[in-house]
């Protein structure tokens, strides 16, 4: 490989995670990586070794087979963005696809890589979707279910799926030039961040749960729905109590419970019950408003949390 002419300038600290499972093809991403200056290539043909590869260095990018042996491809991914497994949760991945149908393909997209492409692929191609990945990266979304690229071009009117830029080691090494502990730094800040951003976004599904649920009730034909959400939120409201428990913000995990006492009492009474409907509804609405901008312990926040949860526990007593 010495004697291949390269077409840009040599780096030797990006670090290429190579994980194709066809040897043809493997062979061609090697040689188009050493031509585009990449020097510290790992080649990785199992789990095993890719795993370990992830875990002993900050790994920038990752070409990898989506049916790379030993993995279940998606959940692997899912554990390098929440950082259970490797050094860099922001790295690039790209993901190669063979044979595979639009559902399975659909899956390995929403799994939190950067970029998904069909084989066979060629060289030229493979080097501009490196070349795109380095020069520009997608803001992360980070929920209890996902965390990665974000897959909406535009954020939705009622602040769902809040989203954050997030390091593009790849990019700063080739074209910024950042040194390592700098680099260090960086991906632990934005860990920090990225985890606000998975409490911010859990905090707003309970709000637009609610507010789901509202407008189920006021739609005869949607009915048969309001079971499935009332369920939904019941298990959002356990998630949050577990939490903020024994937190700074524990007045939440009382909220939570409260709210998730109004769901499954709404879930109880019969259909015909309007009023009881109604206003078990009108506490969801005050319980899951504190959740659309949670954070703030100030008195008053407090203050205002206790009152609601007080007139709901009186409430719950008096259906008793």
């Amino acid at each position: 490989m010495g004697l291949i002419e390269t077409d840009y300038p040599i780096t030797s600290d990006v670090r290429v995670a190579l994980c194709e499972t066809n040897g043809t093809l493997r062979g061609a991403f090697q040689t188009a990586l050493y031509r585009r200056g990449f020097r510290e290539m790992e080649v990785c043909r199992d789990s095993g070794s890719l795993l370990s590869f992830l875990d002993s260095q900050v790994v920038d990018l990752v070409i990898c087979s989506s049916d790379l042996p030993g993995i279940d491809f998606p959940y692997l991914v899912q554990q390098i963005r929440r950082q259970t497994v490797g050094r860099n949760p922001f790295t690039t991945i790209l993901a190669t696809v063979g044979e595979a149908t639009l559902e399975e393909v659909r899956e390995i997209i929403n799994s939190g890589v950067d970029r998904v492409v069909r084989k066979p692929i060629s060289m030229g191609d493979l080097m501009n979707y490196v070349n795109s990945l380095t020069s520009n990266r997608k803001p992360f979304i980070a929920t209890e279910e996902y965390v990665g690229p974000s897959r909406r071009a535009t954020p939705r009117p009622d602040s769902e799926n809040l989203a954050i830029e997030v390091p593009n080691t790849l990019r700063a090494k080739l074209l910024d030039r950042g040194s390592q502990a700098d680099l260090g730094q960086v991906i632990a800040a934005s860990m920090d961040g990225l985890n606000q951003l998975r409490e911010q976004n859990a905090n707003l599904a309970i709000w637009r749960s609610v507010r789901r649920i509202g407008r189920l009730l006021t739609q005869p034909e949607h009915l048969e729905r309001v079971e499935n959400e009332l369920l939904r939120l019941d298990t959002l409201c356990l998630e949050t109590e577990t939490r903020y428990r024994d937190s700074e913000n524990e007045h939440y995990c009382e909220i939570a419970q409260c709210l998730g006492q109004c769901a499954e009492l709404l879930r109880r009474l019969p259909d015909h019950s309007l009023a009881s409907q109604a206003v078990t509804l009108s506490l969801m609405e005050q319980l899951g408003d504190v959740f659309r901008k949670p954070g703030r312990c100030d008195p008053e926040t407090v203050a205002f949390v206790q009152q609601i949860a007080g007139a709901v526990r009186n409430f719950l007593n008096s259906m008793v």
